[in-house]
């Protein structure tokens, strides 16, 4: 039997000899196997793992974070890349409650591709971006709070970045299908537009982005088109961001095309504003901004922004016939939305500005009756004479409503200059004119319109406070020359004179018509030496044929030496305190009333001989009728007292010094008028 060797090793000494080796090897085997390990369970765990298991954490962390239930209906589904591509499916996000639509955002689904090495450095790259059938619905209430504002604080953590460089980088965008709305009460806004593109055709947001939209605003077919800069310009570009943006509201067409140094702040604006529409009041609809009611324009500027303050420089254009020009500043940062304007027009068509005050839009411009021939105006003027017997008769006064909500929702200060104004038969020149309008209260002063070699001076106050809309008039009428009204209206060499006057009058009501109807107040005219035909009298274009031959004795020149007028208003009710015109033979008085308030008129006007030798027994001639279609008749049922018009004229001028002081300082000491009056005094009446 042989003898064992004492070198071999038994079963249990290689054993534990192995053991000893396994434990004794280095350290960075034990890495590799760990790593092996960890990858192989990673490898395991996606092979495994159902994106879906994050549905529920995902729908309970947004509801968190915005206060707003949440919920995913659809699949989640992603890779495991260094560019992994995640999809949601089918999502929802509840509106507010108060809110009209049911959903604040939605979609089909959404896909995006994110770039995890970029994420390590600290940057946030999405190289693809798609959204199937996306809807956003943003509502604004009435007390001006959105549905965007969340009521959780956590919700500062998702809201939208407030630098340009807080912007991801995207590669490409793509929305299938989209819808945004947005209804708001404040405004009076509310827009449905369809998305149909928006892309950025090349690789990495090298290319311009392209934005499309339909819809309505208010009613009316809305349209939309952007052009933006490059997706990447859009975050990392130091050079202001290019934008042309491309918008129809109904007949309202606007473009924008310029850059923005901020876009995300909307900063440091420089674009330049192309607007055209039938009326500058509706694109309150689309800026927010109340603007009056205009004739169709077409302007042109330049628009900036510095911080709260918009402005448009070198404005170029034109309203209605009218050029217009100047600078137009919005202060949004204050209380009450403010505006600042300083405006210039070379030609002021009159018509243009008749909005302003009330004069409903015409349909149709008066034909040019300078370049028409005899025929034509004849024709014209026929067809007037008949539409004129037609129906009753037009209003004068104007009876639109004013602005009132406009004044009570802005602040403003406005100059506007005009170097002439257009205006058929009324011989108009400048207009100066100087608005300020606090807290619902709007003032003229001055108002400044140069007329017939004189010039109108006015303050305008009108209170916006309360429903009862209270307007302060106080007009003055300077040195008015009575020929160039005459000229103006094809009676050359018909009279001459000089007209001072003014109108004091605190009326009621939303419309001058309104207002004037309602009014209290004087109204005094004043002319001093000068002559009048008795054929001017178709001035206002009336045909009294024997009625003026047979008053004032055939045509020819009556010197004048006074005409002076005091009327009373109480309640749109004038009734004349004294009316006097008086010529070397005769004086002229008057007697009735007119009325402000269903614009009628009701005057008899006699003539008084001074000398009772004259054989001129001159019978009254009543005026009556709307003021759109005065009638004048001769009263052959009464004559006027021979020999009365120096009686007549002792009593009337009684009051002058105080009616010639009221209309103009001076006018009681320095006129024919005057002198008149101390003549009656010293009774020698001349």
């Amino acid at each position: 039997m042989a003898t064992p060797d004492p070198r071999a090793k038994t079963p249990e000494l290689r054993e534990k000899t192995a053991s000893q080796s396994f434990w004794r090897r280095p350290w960075w085997h034990w890495v590799a196997g760990g790593f092996a390990v960890v990858l192989l369970a990673l490898v395991a765990v996606a092979a495994l793992f159902d994106w879906n298991w994050l549905r529920n954490p995902a729908q309970s962390f947004i509801t968190a974070a915005t206060g707003r239930q949440t919920v995913i209906n659809g699949r989640l589904d992603g890779e495991w890349s260094l560019t992994p591509r995640f999809v949601i499916e089918d999502f929802h996000m509840a509106n507010a409650d108060w809110a009209r639509e049911k959903e604040l955002i939605s979609f089909e689904r959404a896909e995006v591709v994110v770039d995890l090495r970029e994420l390590l450095r600290g940057r946030t790259v999405l190289r693809e971006i798609l959204l199937v059938k996306p809807q956003v619905a943003l509502e604004r209430r009435a007390d001006g709070e959105g549905n965007w504002t969340f009521g959780v604080e956590a919700a500062t953590d998702v809201a939208a970045p407030e630098d340009r460089t807080e912007m991801p980088l995207i590669g490409r965008l793509r929305i299938q299908d989209g819808r945004f709305l947005y209804h708001d009460e404040k405004a009076g806004i509310d827009v449905d537009a369809q998305v149909d593109t928006v892309r950025a055709s090349g690789g990495e947001g090298t290319d311009r982005v392209r934005l499309g939209g339909r819809g309505t605003m208010h009613g009316e077919a809305f349209r939309l088109r952007m052009t933006g800069g490059s997706l990447l310009s859009l975050r990392e570009n130091e050079e202001p961001y290019p934008l042309t943006i491309e918008l129809d509201v109904g007949e309202t067409k606007g473009r924008i095309s310029g850059t923005l140094a901020d876009p995300i702040k909307f900063e440091g604006l420089d674009l330049e504003v192309a607007l055209s529409g039938p009326d500058l009041g509706k694109l309150q609809i689309i800026t927010g901004v109340p603007l009056p009611m205009t004739p169709p324009y077409d302007l042109k500027g330049r628009l900036q922004r510095d911080g709260a303050i918009l402005r448009i420089e070198n404005m170029a254009g034109r309203v209605g016939n009218s050029d217009l020009g100047g600078m137009i500043r919005v202060d949004t940062g204050r209380e009450r939305l403010y505006i600042e304007a300083d405006l210039h027009s070379k030609v002021l068509d009159y018509r243009d500005i008749g909005p302003l005050i009330g004069l409903r839009p015409e349909g149709e411009r008066a034909p040019n009756t300078a370049a028409m021939t005899e025929n034509q105006k004849a024709a014209a003027q026929k067809a007037g004479q008949v539409a004129a017997k037609a129906g009753p008769p037009p209003k004068v006064l104007p009876d639109a409503p004013l602005a009132i909500e406009q004044i009570r929702q802005v602040d403003a200060k406005v100059k506007f200059r005009g170097d002439k104004v257009e205006a058929p038969n009324t011989p108009l020149s400048g207009v100066d004119l100087d608005l300020l309008l606090e807290n619902s209260v709007l003032h003229l002063r001055p108002l400044k319109l140069g007329v017939a070699g004189g010039q109108v001076n006015a303050d305008i106050r009108i209170d916006a406070r309360s429903d009862a809309v209270l307007t302060q008039y106080d007009v003055k009428l300077n040195k008015f020359r009575l020929e160039r009204f005459l000229e103006a209206a094809g009676l050359k060499d018909s009279g001459s004179g000089e007209i001072n006057g003014r109108i004091q009058l605190v009326g009621y009501g939303d419309t001058v018509q309104k207002s004037l109807g309602s009014a209290n107040g004087d109204i005094r005219l004043a002319m001093d030496h000068g002559s009048l035909s008795n054929l001017a009298m178709e001035l206002v274009g009336l045909d009294i044929g024997q009625a003026a031959l047979f008053w004032a004795g055939g045509d020819k020149q009556i010197p004048l030496r006074c005409f002076v007028t005091d009327f009373n208003v109480e309640r749109g009710l004038m009734v004349p305190r004294v009316f006097v015109l008086d010529t070397t033979d005769t004086t002229v008085t008057a007697e009735g009333s007119i009325s402000l308030t269903q614009e009628l008129l009701g005057l008899k006007i006699k003539a008084h001989p001074k000398d009772s030798s004259l054989l001129s027994a001159r019978a009254p001639i009543n005026i009556n009728g709307a003021f759109s279609r005065p009638a004048v008749s001769v009263d052959a049922t009464s004559l006027a007292a021979r020999g009365a018009g120096a009686i007549a004229l002792g009593v009337l001028l009684t009051p002058l010094a105080s009616i010639l002081a009221f209309i103009e300082p001076g006018l009681e000491t320095d006129s024919d008028c005057a002198a008149l009056l101390k003549q009656v005094q010293t009774g020698k009446p001349g």
